[in-house]
């Protein structure tokens, strides 16, 4: 399974200026889980970290910041771990273990076009998985019913 056929296509900015009450705020507006930080450079933005929900909640708040006070770039995770749009789920799951990231940036090229997470991941998973186990119940109903062919007879 590849990485454009499950991939969170949706990826949202913010500059690293930005407070963690616009921050929030933007999460709920977009539905999304998770915002890509930028800076302004030379050639336009640059991406420079991400922010989850979870930083939010975890760096800001329970650390006693003051969501309305706090820029978004005192508590995001600085970098983001990127994998290619033509990669396959099983390159972007290697990419999660070892770097011990839930979320990845989605590369178009140079751009950051999206975002694959772990949910990405076990909703697919789970759709085939799905498909396995009734290809696995309809052999045996058929196999109790009589009606299996031998292979010899396809």
């Amino acid at each position: 399974m590849r990485i454009d056929e499950i991939y969170s296509r949706q990826a949202v900015h913010i500059p690293t200026s930005c407070t963690l009450q616009e921050a929030a705020v933007q999460m709920r507006d977009k539905h999304v889980g998770s915002l890509i930080v930028t800076e302004p450079a030379p050639a336009g933005e640059r991406v420079v970290g991400i922010l989850t929900d979870r930083d939010i909640v975890l760096q800001g708040t329970a650390a006693g910041a003051d969501p309305g006070m706090t820029a978004v770039a005192d508590v995001m995770t600085p970098g983001l771990v990127t994998v290619p749009l033509q990669a396959n789920v099983h390159d972007a799951m290697q990419l999660m273990l070892s770097h011990g990231v839930r979320r990845l940036g989605v590369l178009d090229g140079e751009a950051v076009t999206g975002v694959l997470s772990m949910d990405d991941i076990l909703g697919a998973m789970s759709t085939d998985w799905g498909m396995l186990s009734a290809l696995v119940r309809n052999e045996q109903e058929r196999e109790r019913s009589g009606h299996v062919q031998s292979p010899l007879r396809m």
